[in-house]
């Protein structure tokens, strides 16, 4: 059975769909994907997927906390002999790397054509959709923070055991999020631009009293909420969800650099599907399935769930009222920053952040 939420939208969101898909007759087909989304809302995607393509997804999932990583690792290990088909990932930069090793085939051009440059690999290699943007949350009773820097600044309000949650940066978004930041900084720096540095933010958060959690990002959103800390750094799937459990949590949509500064927002972290170089299942399946990622129904399906990703694509055509079920956020001005250099850097990077919260020698 789908979730309640997944039920409510199943038929709508998938008739138009479809309608225009060539689905060939015969047996079913199956292929194996990894996928690093939310467990309860990938399997509402697959369900409809199912339904619509008639291609059956044997998903493969990770761990709150390790969340990409440990997939993107997996594939590594599995060069000479892969087991996936498919890669769904809930943020870029682990495809990315991927991609720059060879570890990933092209999408048919004509899949690849139809997406919006903006948000797929000039190299066919993958393609982006739904995303959610980094955010701050934090209790209604302290003062929301409008810029990234501010986190660092001196005097910053507390919970009761820290001002600051923050997940694992070795995983996940934050793992990417920081990535971007240092290098946003420093390329703003590099034009005159005021901007903070890096390392002396880290600092600074330490100095204020900073948490990092193995919990993930969801991990960050209940400390704030059970008042432990007055502000945790999360995306906005987790940051919505909690708002609308009730819990006393504002978020706010923090600038990476001073408002003016063109493509000085926050990040947004889309979802990615890319193919497996040398995937074993059929790769005609594949393909339907990683179409059916980046078609508008999909995207208006993960829109109306409690995720609330923001759709990358074509407005979806099953909708009468775009605005009903466009998410409760929008990021007009997002950060722009060099993906695939971020990418490489991040993983050395988020090992010496972690020392450096944590107040070791980076």
């Amino acid at each position: 059975m789908l979730t309640r939420s997944g039920a409510a939208i199943f038929a709508g969101a998938i008739g138009s769909w479809m309608a225009g898909c060539d689905r060939s007759s015969g047996a079913r087909k199956s292929v194996v994907a990894y996928i690093s989304a939310d467990d309860v809302l990938a399997r509402d995607v697959l369900r409809a997927c199912a339904a619509a393509t008639g291609v059956e997804v044997d998903a493969v999932f990770d761990t709150e906390m390790t969340k990409t990583t440990a997939l993107e690792s997996r594939i590594r290990a599995e060069r000479d002999r892969p087991r996936a088909d498919l890669f769904w990932s809930s943020e870029a930069m682990a495809v990315h790397r991927l991609a720059s090793e060879g570890l990933l085939e092209q999408m048919p051009e004509q899949t690849w054509s139809s997406w919006p440059e903006a948000h797929r690999d000039p190299q066919r290699r993958w393609l982006a959709f739904s995303a959610r943007a980094r955010v701050i949350v934090a209790r209604k009773s302290v003062a929301p923070i409008d810029q990234w820097a501010d986190l660092a600044r001196p005097a910053l309000a507390v919970g009761s055991s820290s001002s600051i949650a923050i997940a694992d940066p070795r995983f996940g978004t934050t793992n990417g999020h920081f990535a971007a930041l240092a290098q946003a900084w420093r390329a703003a720096a590099a034009r005159g631009i005021d901007a903070p540095d890096f390392d002396r933010w880290l600092d600074g958060m330490r100095a204020n009293g900073v948490r990092v959690l193995s919990g993930g990002n969801s991990a960050t959103v209940e400390a704030v909420a059970t008042g432990e800390c007055a502000y945790g750094l999360t995306d906005t799937d987790d940051a919505l969800a909690a708002i609308e459990r009730g819990l006393p949590l504002v978020m706010s949509l923090a600038r990476t650099l001073a408002p003016g500064v063109r493509g000085g927002g926050t990040m947004l972290i889309p979802n990615t599907v890319a193919l497996i170089a040398g995937g074993p299942g059929d790769r005609a399946a594949a393909i339907r399935v990683a179409e059916f990622l980046v078609s508008p129904a999909c995207e208006e399906l993960i829109a109306r769930s409690p995720s609330h990703n923001l759709p990358l694509g074509r407005a979806s055509s099953t909708s009468t009222t775009l605005a009903s079920w466009l998410p409760p956020f929008a990021e007009p001005d997002p950060l722009l920053f060099d993906a695939l250099a971020a990418s490489k850097s991040a993983v050395a990077l988020s090992i010496a952040a972690k020392r450096r919260l944590e107040g070791a020698s980076a």
